[in-house]
């Protein structure tokens, strides 16, 4: 075992020694951690008291239900006292033990700093107490490394059923074919091997079985052990090794334990895994012929769900210990997925298995053997985004893990006959195998086998609305907010085109939606007199680009598999009508995984071309070091989880940043350079920003799929370059009528951060290359094209082509503005104490509330898991000016097609998708409320239905008129819509609560019990019906603030 595996840059690390010597192999360092907060949270926790001052004695500890999400374990930490690891004794020699470390952390107690550590519930008195997991080893790791196993001992047959984690090298392969060992993970009563039998269908694709036979493996059992112990995190950006360093460090300190085991959930914002390929029985050594067995680059995935299996140990403690086994399945002085270093004394081994994107599956016991893509060696430079660990001691020699003879393998089975079942049982089992977790519609006759199928599969909720129209809005906001394909249902005739509002919403916001109606019996279509009508033309005729009729059980299967298909890479909506009678015909095809249901990972890249980026990069540097290079980004709702990256590129190349409504949110919105919403909610005439898009030379649009107000002239054509970032290709064929100098498609958060790192300062740049953008505006300056831009996409219409000279210099207050930005006057309004940056100056009457003050007390106090769900009208322009999103909080709204009573439903969803993790804020107006207030009743019922809280605040602002419509077009009438109805009461008649308030010195107390609040809570706040929002003035005091600094 004295071997040294390859350096770190090489595919399989079994053992390793450092790459920079002098460095830690495991434990974390400055360097190691760097992505994390300059305030560690690891050195906190690790500091002692000098010797003269007692240790301070743990908090108590008030009991919590058990934890759910790994969101509700930060929610629950807010409101529950515990200790933290820090504060504890640490334990030395024979004094540290589980039951000490129970003591101090029983009932979820929870270290709220990086890591969050909770202790599994104890039975109450008198009952049964909980199986403590076992783990054991089989075969020996070195026999992996050196291809020389045992014989007899490789035939052995290790039962699954029995296992809750395992992991390292196994095969499913009877008795006798040794040709196929390779990278082994075992849970949930299964062995997944990745195959190197050679010359196979099978050939590097993962199998699996009940059984394996195993050349070296570390098991957890049984299947129903509790575990010591459980970690979870929320803190992306860390790398496995510092995660797992945390872990095992700040545990061992405090409990003396040499080792520990541990399985679960991880989410990985980059995954990098290798894998054997060839099996390893030729007593060779895998690491000095790596170029035969690890012929393939390393596999590399940008968010992705796994199932995580490993050990790790402090070797040396557990020599001194005589604790046995553990290098059976690690190396003494080995790193693993670790990372080399000079101090041996730690190791670390862990596989996983990647998870289909379609997987909803919360713990790993939920998993289904189809939901398995591939299995991998895990390679230290993956970075973890959360994850929730189960993890057991070894504070003991572990035993060999007990095997039956290979006599006793079951012989092949004959393969059960195929589940029969109708097509509708069909359909729902294949919407659930693509990810779908809910279902919105009515119900009628012509839906009758449908709903039933939805009802009886228990991975999907039913979810019946008062009206289809309001269910395809849900559907639409769901696929919105979950990024997964989202499905309404109708019945025939008027259920069908009830739809239609929903539907034009998800087409228009560019979301994967299926819709799905009943028709009449086939041989009544077309002359029944009741509730037919010829569906697949109407919605063909609004738009959708698959609305097909199904006229037989043997074409729905093949034409569901198109339809979803498109739906997911074409991010659009697509409709089937499918007659009742074929609903409850017998399915031609039995149950089976549905092959449509990741169609979209085929079409998502992991990297753009390494070139591209260094052309986006010289682009951008050439405007920098120029000093001229006036840039804008621009952000829509693809560009989610990437707030971080998107504002350090913003300082890097000194960029103002506008979002599309539905964007909102995804940057800190009290950063200076966060300029606002744009478009037509955004009031875009506020006069900075104005200047901004009337100035800018070069747009760097990420994950919008409308940037027109940014490159286009009064007359829509493009007049400014852009440089595109999307997560897929199909984005791009989407919104291809506009020209851009670069496409840059891949996980966007990796693709910025990669930018970020060409970026960065280099030696021997030539700075005065021509770039695309200069000559871009050069050939602009000779065309005679009117420059100027549309005031706002409501008026664009309206605007007639002016063909002048182009028209390239600048205002004085423009040059000025440019030249504080460059000069990075705004970091002199980063530290501002209002997190608003506009400030209302229109003043109303003190027997009104002003609707800025609403939305500041309201997302003030926002938490980062809360979802602002935001109507059409007035309170549209409010929300988007008013309102400050500092934490990543999303924002839904019908940003395109404009549906008035849009609020409602999306704040519905948004509370059923978050349930107890987060709340929805719903913000609408008197009239929009009213076009879906019936849908209260559907809250009501989800919420009593449901088994955890969910909390759905309604902030509606009441001034008594259509304020869109009456303020923003002369002489326009018929808006008023008389007094309002007590809709606090009308809350309450739906098992809500409420406040009314008509004064901003009732709003501080209204709005804190609304957010201490479960279920519906109406907040009626009265507003003054002269108030004109898109009249109203407002300070920029990040303008303000930079021009004073």
């Amino acid at each position: 075992r004295s071997k040294t595996p390859p350096p770190s840059d090489q595919p399989k690390q079994k053992a390793g020694s450092s790459p920079k010597s002098g460095s830690s192999p495991f434990r974390t360092t400055a360097a190691s951690v760097a992505s994390r907060d300059s305030a560690s949270p690891r050195r906190a926790r690790s500091k002692t008291p000098p010797p003269n001052q007692p240790m301070p004695a743990p908090a108590p500890v008030a009991p919590v239900a058990p934890c759910g999400s790994m969101a509700e374990v930060v929610r629950r930490c807010m409101d529950v006292k515990v200790p933290r690891l820090g504060s504890l004794t640490t334990s030395t020699g024979a004094e540290g033990s589980l039951a000490e470390f129970r003591a101090h952390c029983t009932d979820q107690g929870l270290d709220c700093d990086t890591i969050h550590y909770s202790v599994p519930r104890r039975p109450s008195k008198g009952g049964d107490m909980p199986k403590r997991g076992q783990v054991t080893f089989l075969g020996d790791v070195d026999w992996v490394i050196n291809g020389n196993p045992d014989p007899e001992k490789v035939q052995q047959i290790v039962d699954m059923s029995g296992i809750r984690y395992g992991f390292e090298a196994g095969t499913t392969a009877p008795p006798g074919d040794d040709a196929a060992h390779g990278e082994m993970v075992a849970f949930n009563g299964s062995g997944f091997v990745k195959s190197t039998r050679t010359g196979s269908s099978e050939y590097y694709k993962t199998v699996y079985g009940p059984y394996l036979r195993c050349e070296a493996a570390g098991f957890i059992g049984p299947s129903d052990a509790q575990a010591d112990f459980v970690a979870t995190t929320l803190h992306g950006g860390m790398t496995w090794t510092s995660a797992l360093n945390d872990m095992f460090t700040n545990v061992e300190s405090r409990c003396g334990a040499a080792g520990a085991a541990f399985g679960g959930m991880v989410h990985f914002e980059k995954l990098v895994g290798v894998a054997i390929a060839l099996p390893t029985m030729a007593k060779e050594n895998i690491f000095e012929a790596k170029e035969k067995y690890y012929p393939f680059a390393p596999h590399v995935e940008h968010n992705v769900n796994c199932v995580v299996v490993g050990f790790i140990a402090d070797m040396e403690l557990a020599e001194k210990k005589g604790i046995k086994g553990l290098d059976k399945v690690l190396y003494k002085g080995a790193s693993g997925s670790a990372g080399g270093g000079a101090d041996n004394s730690l190791s670390l081994h862990t596989h996983l298995v990647t998870l289909r994107r379609s997987c909803v599956a919360k713990r790993a016991q939920d998993v289904r053997p189809q939901d398995v893509k591939e299995v991998y060696h895990l390679d230290s430079s993956s970075i973890v985004g959360s994850f929730t660990l189960e993890a057991w001691f070894i504070d003991k020699s572990m035993e060999e893990h007990e095997t039956l003879p290979p006599s006793s393998l079951p012989r092949a089975m004959p393969s059960p006959a195929p589940a029969k079942c109708n097509c509708s049982e069909w359909v729902v089992n294949a919407l659930a195998d693509a990810g779908v977790t809910h279902i919105f519609g009515g119900h009628g006759g012509a839906l009758v086998p449908m709903v039933n199928a939805i009802c009886k599969n228990p991975r999907v909720k039913w979810i019946y609305t008062r009206n289809e129209a309001n269910a395809s809005l849900m559907a639409a906001a769901y696929a919105k907010l979950t990024g997964r394909l989202a499905v309404c249902v109708a019945t025939s005739g008027p259920g069908a085109s009830n739809l239609t509002t929903g539907l034009l919403d998800a087409l228009q916001d560019q979301c994967s939606m299926v819709a799905i109606t009943g028709l009449k019996p086939r041989a009544g279509i077309g002359y029944s007199e009741f509730q037919d009508l010829q569906q697949s033309r109407m919605f063909a005729a609004g738009g959708l680009p698959t609305s097909l009729d199904v006229h037989s059980a043997d074409a729905l299967i093949p034409l569901l598999r198109d339809g979803v298909a498109k739906a997911l890479t074409l991010r659009t909506c697509i409709h089937l009508g499918v007659p009742v009678d074929v609903q409850a015909a017998e399915s031609p095809v039995p149950l089976k995984p549905f092959c449509a249901a990741d169609v979209r990972d085929d079409v998502e890249l992991a990297t753009s071309h390494s070139h591209t980026l260094k052309n986006v990069a010289n682009e951008l540097r050439a405007a920098c070091e120029r000093g001229s290079g006036r840039v804008v980004i621009a952000l829509g709702h693809r560009a989610v989880g990437c707030g971080e990256e998107i504002l350090q590129l913003a300082e890097r190349v000194g960029a103002p940043v506008l979002t599309r409504l539905d964007a909102k949110g995804v940057v800190d919105e009290s950063h200076p350079l966060v300029f606002g919403v744009v478009g037509v909610h955004g009031k875009s005439g506020l006069e900075k920003a104005t200047q901004v898009i009337e100035s800018a030379q070069l747009i760097i649009s990420i994950g919008s799929h409308d940037d027109t107000l940014l490159l286009c002239n009064r007359a829509g054509l493009q007049i400014r370059p852009m440089i595109k970032f999307e997560p897929d290709a199909m984005c791009l064929q989407i919104n291809a009528r506009y020209r851009a100098l670069y496409d840059v498609v891949g996980n966007i958060k990796y693709m910025l951060s990669r930018l970020l790192e060409e970026l960065a300062p280099k030696s021997g740049t030539d700075s005065m290359q021509i770039s695309l953008m200069e000559s871009w505006s050069r050939e602009l300056a000779y065309s005679g094209m009117d420059v100027s831009a549309p005031p706002d996409a409501a008026t664009l219409h309206l605007a007639t082509p002016n063909a002048q000279a182009a028209r390239l210099e600048m205002s004085e207050e423009s040059k000025q503005l440019w030249k504080s930005i460059r000069e990075g006057k705004w970091r002199a309004a980063q530290n501002r104490e209002s997190g608003g940056r506009f400030l209302c100056t229109s003043n109303v009457s003190s027997s009104f509330c002003h609707p800025a003050t609403v939305m500041e007390e309201m997302s003030s106090r926002m938490g980062a898991n809360d979802v602002l769900c935001v109507d059409v009208g007035d309170v549209t322009l409010w929300a988007s000016l008013s309102a400050s999103l500092t934490k990543g909080q999303r924002t839904l709204s019908s940003e395109r097609l404009g549906t008035m009573g849009y609020g409602l439903c999306a704040g519905i969803v948004a509370s059923l998708v978050r349930g107890r993790t987060g709340r929805a804020l719903v913000v609408t107006g008197d009239g929009g409320i009213q076009m879906t207030i019936n849908e209260l009743g559907t809250a009501k019922q989800i919420f009593e239905e449901s088994d955890e809280e969910h909390s759905l605040i309604i902030v509606l602002l009441d001034n008594s008129v259509l304020g869109r419509v009456a303020f923003g077009f002369e002489g326009a009438m018929g808006c008023d819509l008389g007094s309002s109805p007590d809709f606090v009461m009308l809350a309450k008649a739906y098992g809500g609560q409420g406040r009314m308030v008509s004064s901003c010195d009732q709003l501080e107390g209204a709005m804190d019990e609304a957010f201490k609040s479960k279920g519906i809570f109406m907040l009626h706040v009265k507003t003054d019906p002269d108030l004109k929002a898109d009249m109203a003035t407002f300070q920029d005091t990040s303008i303000t603030m930079m021009n004073s600094g």
